[in-house]
């Protein structure tokens, strides 16, 4: 692309990352609209079952209209399914997890504000939070970024590396530090408490917070398995991790 002319890279680039859109949307449908259709095929099968067992018990569009009621406060984060002496979504580790959620743009959509004074409240929040975190975020990777770089330092002077190969060997040590830190061990952990959950679910869950991705559909459940002061610490965790995904992308962006 060296030769090509200003606006010719441009063109390139922008026909490049379409056709990368396009096939990771091709890629992604090949892959996710079979199990799509078999959910929906069983979720059929079993409101048939449903309604032939107790239809003539239930009104016409009664079943309808309830789980339409309750999708609807779902995908606000409020769900009356389970025990009602549960912990509220709002509690204070809840709400927590929510502002830093907001204040590192991961947005894991697992809950909003219901009120109106609650989302304008979040707006003036997310505007005046995220020019002091990074703010905060700038300050600390000041600080924090020679303070790292000392051991590829030494291991440069002391191995005789040249400057690209130790810029190499920092990146690849830097890597699996996070990758280890903030990525597997925390997976590994979450896997052990979470019953239900997978280890390459938990994992994704990990990679999509750090990389502040957030799909949000997958979090840690309030099971009756986990005890709650355990739930309760994991997501004050989630906060802290948070928190620290911003600093390592400011950190890179400092050095950029």
């Amino acid at each position: 692309m060296g030769g090509l002319r200003p606006w010719a890279r441009y063109g390139v680039l922008i026909v490049g990352h379409l056709l990368a859109l396009g096939l990771g949307a091709m890629v992604f449908q090949a892959l996710e609209e079979p199990p799509a259709r078999r959910l929906q095929a069983e979720l059929r099968a079993e409101l048939a079952a449903f309604q032939a067992k107790y239809g003539a018990c239930l009104p016409p569009g009664a079943l309808e209209e309830l789980l339409g009621t309750a999708l609807a406060t779902q995908a606000h984060g409020v769900s009356s399914l389970g025990n009602s002496s549960e912990a509220s979504n709002w509690d204070l580790p809840s709400a927590l997890l929510f502002t830093a959620s907001i204040l590192s743009t991961t947005g894991y959509g697992h809950m909003a504000p219901l009120s109106a004074s609650g989302r304008a409240f979040c707006v003036v929040y997310a505007a005046l939070g995220l020019p002091a975190s990074l703010a905060l975020v700038a300050t600390l990777s000041h600080c924090l970024l020679p303070v790292l770089s000392c051991p590829g330092a030494w291991v440069a002077v002391h191995w005789q590396l040249s400057p690209a190969r130790a810029a190499l060997l920092q990146a690849v040590a830097l890597g699996l530090l996070v990758a280890s830190s903030f990525v597997l061990l925390p997976a590994l952990v979450l896997w052990g408490l979470q019953g239900d959950s997978s280890l390459l679910g938990a994992i994704y869950f990990c990679f999509s917070s750090l990389s502040t991705i957030g799909l949000g559909d997958f979090l840690p459940s309030h099971s009756h398995s986990l005890h709650p002061v355990i739930y309760h610490v994991g997501q004050l965790a989630l906060l802290g991790k948070s928190r620290l995904r911003v600093c390592g992308g400011s950190g890179k962006r400092s050095r950029d």
